[in-house]
Parts: structure tokens; sequence; C-alpha cells
């Protein structure tokens, strides 16, 4: 196990500002898989060199290599770029140093290194003024771009991902013919859940995933019930829901008008799901102003938070941030970065590239971007400014 993964000790608590280690320390801690003769590059150094270029909205190798090739001296010393020994000049890597470097690194010590930094970062952040605990949606995406030859099914990442501050917390690859409910525990492992709500779709409504979660990770639940748990399903839609007063909330914009209304029951006794003790019901009417069209959806769900911990309310509010890591995280990394489009797919690059995308959008949210694709415009038109974002 890469050494760098003793610096992804849960975060709790805050850190005090000598302790933190700074992003190039923790990469420095990634081992480089090349032999040492006729390197001339860093490891640390390309990655560096890659993560700024990508806080600028770099989507290829090319880019990056571009991005380094105009970098100017000033910029390229403080990513600790080579020296040339005759000239002195600092020379970047290229576009094919780059791409070598990240088809062989390690995905998983890469991961490591900005997960790591980026929970330091988070634990500095100011609490919730109203006290909430902090929640965390899980869920997976894959690199459609990733999908040819033998590889039908392509790079399948599983993230964990801050509901409030749109922060990524833990990466992992699912491997080919493995489920995510397999690497449910393995993901959460890496993150201190003690006081935390964790969300999740109905893939991983399941009793190990709770249990693991409540009885071992002192943290708590909130997760969608389908037919794929069809006990429970049916024992949930046999309750007196009309009979239970609703918590209504009203949206407007986008285009449309949205009424969500939660139904909370106490879970009834004979629902052996472990340590459930509330169950709701979700209602979602849209309306969409331009053609007067009508959309409804029901989702049945349940919790582990107790009545006195979280109120119709919360649990509204937990439901709804799920959908964060779709539309923080996973929309922003295709759209604005065009990852589904990309043709990075050997190696190991593919996931590492993910995991520098992560590392941009999350910094960007953390320092106040609530716009990605304008913060990397930002970042675009200065060199020093991406330098600034990851604290170089």
């Amino acid at each position: 196990m890469p050494a760098c993964f003793d610096h992804l000790a849960p975060v709790a608590g805050g850190v005090a500002e000598e302790d933190v280690f700074g992003l190039a320390d923790h990469l420095a801690l990634v081992p480089d898989p090349r032999q040492r003769r006729g390197v001339r590059h860093r490891l640390g150094s390309v990655l560096l060199i890659a993560a700024a270029a990508v806080c600028a909205g770099a989507r290829s190798f090319a880019a990056i290599g571009e991005w380094a090739a105009d970098a100017p001296q000033q910029v390229l010393a403080r990513l600790a770029a080579r020296r040339d020994p005759g000239g002195g000049r600092y020379m970047p890597p290229g576009e094919s140093t780059v791409r070598r470097v990240l088809q062989r690194v390690d995905a998983e010590a890469v991961d490591a290194a900005i997960c790591a930094w980026l929970q330091e970062r988070l634990a500095r952040m100011p609490a919730a003024t109203d006290g909430s605990a902090e929640a965390i949606a899980v869920d997976g995406k894959t690199l459609r771009g990733t999908r040819c030859g033998d590889n039908a099914r392509g790079v399948h990442l599983f993230s964990a991902l801050t509901h409030r501050h749109g922060t990524v917390l833990a990466q992992a690859p699912v491997a080919a013919k493995t489920s995510e409910v397999f690497w449910f525990a393995p993901l959460l492992d890496r993150i201190d859940l003690t006081g935390m709500v964790v969300t999740a779709d109905a893939l991983h409504t399941v009793a190990g995933s709770a249990d693991y979660l409540v009885a071992e990770r002192n943290a708590d639940y909130v997760f969608v019930v389908k037919r794929n748990r069809h006990h429970l399903h049916a024992r949930l839609t046999t309750l007196p829901w009309t009979d239970t007063p609703g918590h209504v909330t009203l949206d407007t914009g986008h285009g449309r008008r949205e009424r969500r209304t939660i139904r909370v029951l106490p879970a009834p006794e004979d629902v052996t799901f472990p340590h459930a003790a509330q169950v709701f019901l979700l209602e979602r009417h849209v309306t969409y102003t331009a053609t007067g069209n009508t959309h409804h959806e029901t989702v049945l769900g349940i919790t582990s938070l107790t009545a006195d911990r979280a109120g119709p309310d919360r649990i509204a509010d937990l439901a709804r941030g799920h959908w964060c890591i779709e539309n923080r995280l996973h929309w922003v990394r295709d759209v604005t970065y065009g990852e589904d489009a990309s043709h990075i797919r050997t190696g190991n690059a593919p996931r590492v590239m993910a995991g520098l995308r992560n590392l941009a959008i999350s910094q960007l949210r953390l320092t106040g971007h609530p716009n990605i694709a304008a913060g990397l415009r930002h970042n675009a038109r200065d060199h020093t400014r991406p330098l600034q974002l990851l604290g170089l």
C-alpha cells in the first residue's frame, strides 16, 4: 500500500496550520514507476504541472503540454520543473512525457494524495451554521470514452462527495464484473464518518451497508427504497401515507415550477432493516412553464436518523442533496471537461485525469467559485492563478 495512505487518516475536529501538508508534499509521496536511468523530470513536478493545467481547463495530454510550454519561468520554478544545467532555464515536460507518466503512475496513490489534501482543506472550513451534521453522497460514473475493444464496460469510478461544499473526499475504481455495493465500505474507509450522514441511491439499500455505517463507523444513512428491495418496498407502500401530514417546499426556476412534499413516519416494528428509525415518502411534482407539461415522481426511503435529530425538512434536504454528486461533480466533469468524449483510455491515465478534475472542481468550490466553467476561464487567463488555487 503506498506510503501516502498514511496521510489519508481520518480528519476530525479541524487541523492545525502547521500540521497540514501542502499538495506538493502529498504528491511527493506517490511512488515513481519509472527506472531512475534516463529520468529528466521528477514525478512530483509532472503531477503538479498536470494539476495546474487541469485547473486552467486542460482536457488532454496535449493541452497540459501546451500550458506548460507557455508557462513563465517563475511559474515553472514554483512547479519544481527541471532546470537546464547549461542555460539555467526551467524546462517543462512535453506532451509525450506527461502522457507516459500519467499512464503508468499508481492511480490509487494519486487519488490518495489528492483526497488527503482535500480532506485537510475541508477540515479547516467552518462548520454548518445550523449545527447540522455533514452529509456525504456516494455514487459511481462510467467514463464512456474508455469503452473500447475488450473493455466494453469502460472505467467505472465510485466517488464520495460532500453535500455542502461539493468536495470529493474519496474515489475508487469499480473493477469489472463487480458492483458498487462491494466497494461501498472500502471507499468510505478512507473518510472519518463520525457523526456524518451518508446518502446513496437504491443500489446501496442493503443491510450490510446500513450496519457498516451505524455500527462500525458511528454514522447515519438516508437510503432510497425501490423494487430491488421488494419486501421492504412492498411494506412501505402499505403505510398510511395519505393520513400523514406533509412538509411542502416550492421552487421556481430553470423554466419550471417544482413542488416537493415529504411525509415521514416512524419505522414500523416489523421492518427489520438494520438501525431503521424513520421511513419517508417523497413526492415531486414539476410543471414546465413553457409547455405546461407536468411530471410526477414518488420515492420511498429509509433512514437511521431519529425524529429528534431529523425532522421532515432535514430529511427532505438530505434526499434532495444526494443529487449534488450528479449535478456538481459528474455533470461538470462530463460537460465542462468533456470527460465522456475524451479519448484518454490507456493505462491508469483515465482515473488519474478524473482525479485531477476532482481536485480542480473541489478546490474551486472551496475557494468560492460557484461556476466551475467560469473559474477555469479565470485561471486560464493567468498562469499564476492555478498555483494560487493549489496553494503552491
